[in-house]
């Protein structure tokens, strides 16, 4: 463990840590860790004396570098998301076959996924949990080795037979059970099971959850890229904002016309990119979400890292805030006109939950700025697999392209918010996502977007 710890920080500094890739990793260092321990103390060298004390002493010192019961679950979570949004197999995820395409990464064994179907029985993710329950059979472990960290076969077949039943099949519970005995598995508390369920004393946990949200059937949908394309538009130069984009007018694709969204191509240079990334990732910390009373908090439904980047803090962000303005004819610098630039990094699974960008009246500097007339989202590198920005309501996904930008209108001509561009972040499917916010308030803009009677 020692070694692999030491692996562990030398090949990922400065890097993000993958909790698919490298989950079976986390899990030995987070689980199997205080079960060695006890193996040493209890069967091995219970005195306090020698080499195998002074071992003992070390791997209690290695405890405080190990992956806590928090990263654990956030790594179990975002596993169950992934192939709850993607409708991925199990067997196939857990042997690193993603899609049809297959990614070098440790093969899940007995104690992985035995510990993601305990994650989802202990939170009542029952069909998912089955599901993990079955891939244990296709795995083939040292059974003397998980015995020492406190697996049994006992244990996986008690367990499964309570998810079986909390999914009302009593029946296949009972034949789980019945088959442990087959297999010479001496328990007492399997017989136990056996016979409180035959005599209809076991009764089902209520209240299976879903990992469901609103919108989350088409939240899927366009996550899986099953949207049709837009109709009756066609792409364009645009030049009107500036003079100097009659030089080098913008490349714009329309996705929609009514909330207006679009697509601007190569609107963001890689040396920009690079000195956006270099600067906000030693400040990056755990996403926020802000709401109309200007409090913020960490939010399960955003899990990226981000930073936002005052202006004018150095080159990129000067450069970056300036083709803002030009792209959307908006005014940015101007006090309270904008939020800072936010640059974000999602890992593996990491997502943002469908949302709106706007506040509403009851925003508490509503009078002063106004509300979220506009977003532009850089994207800052190309994903290999997930990632895509959905608008639900209107049917319209795009997938991150390095150096592309979507931009869209979040209020109407009468500056009410439009539930319509309610949109989301889907979950890294393969690789990481980096991308860059900036958020245009409406106070500023009274003379660029007049307010007219929408009838």
């Amino acid at each position: 463990m020692d070694r692999e710890v030491q692996q562990l920080e030398e090949s990922r500094v400065g890097r993000v840590f993958s909790a698919f890739k490298q989950f079976a990793l986390l899990r030995h260092l987070h689980l199997d860790w205080p079960q060695w321990l006890r193996f040493m103390r209890k069967e091995v060298a219970p005195g306090r004396n020698g080499m195998d004390y002074e071992w003992q002493k070390h791997a209690q010192a290695l405890r405080p570098y190990l992956p806590s019961k928090v990263d654990f679950v956030e790594a179990c979570k975002a596993i169950y998301i992934l192939i709850d949004v993607y409708g991925l197999s199990v067997g196939d995820f857990s042997r690193g076959l993603i899609n049809g395409k297959q990614y070098k990464s440790k093969r899940f064994g007995a104690m992985d996924c035995f510990a993601l179907a305990r994650h989802g029985f202990e939170r009542r993710y029952f069909d998912l949990a089955e599901a993990w329950f079955e891939a244990i059979a296709l795995t083939s472990d040292n059974d003397e080795i998980n015995r020492v960290l406190g697996y049994s076969w006992a244990l996986v077949l008690q367990l499964y037979a309570r998810n079986l039943l909390n999914m009302n099949k009593k029946e296949l519970a009972l034949t789980v059970l019945q088959r442990a005995s087959t297999l010479g598995i001496d328990d007492q508390s399997i017989l136990r099971q056996l016979e409180l369920l035959e005599r209809g004393d076991l009764k089902p946990t209520q209240g299976t959850r879903q990992l469901k949200m609103i919108n989350f059937e088409h939240y899927v949908r366009g996550c899986r890229g099953l949207f049709d394309p837009p109709k009756g538009l066609s792409c364009h130069y645009d030049f009107h904002t500036h003079p100097v984009l009659r030089l080098a007018p913008f490349k714009v694709e329309p996705l929609s016309q009514d909330p207006y969204i679009a697509m601007y191509h190569d609107v963001i240079y890689d040396s920009e990119i690079e000195e956006l990334k270099d600067n906000a990732f030693p400040d990056m910390e755990r996403s926020k979400v802000y709401t109309y009373s200007d409090e913020d908090s960490k939010n399960t439904g955003r899990t990226s890292m981000s930073a936002f980047q005052t202006d004018h803090q150095y080159k990129a962000v000067t450069k970056v805030n300036r083709r803002v303005m030009h792209m959307t004819g908006f005014e940015v610098l101007a006090d309270g006109s904008s939020d800072e630039l936010l640059v974000l990094n999602y890992a593996t699974a990491a997502q943002y939950l469908t949302h709106s960008d706007y506040f509403g009246p009851a925003y508490s500097e509503y009078i002063q700025r106004g509300d979220r007339i506009a977003t532009v989202l850089f994207y800052l590198n190309d994903v290999e697999q997930g990632g895509k920005t959905v608008f639900p309501r209107l049917g319209i996904f795009r997938s991150p392209m390095k150096g592309s930008a979507v931009v869209f209108y979040n209020m109407n001509s009468s500056l009410q918010g439009d539930p319509r561009t309610e949109h989301g972040g889907c979950p890294v499917l393969v690789g990481t996502k980096w991308a860059a916010t900036k958020w245009i308030y409406s106070a500023e803009q009274m003379f660029r977007w007049p307010c007219v009677d929408p009838k």
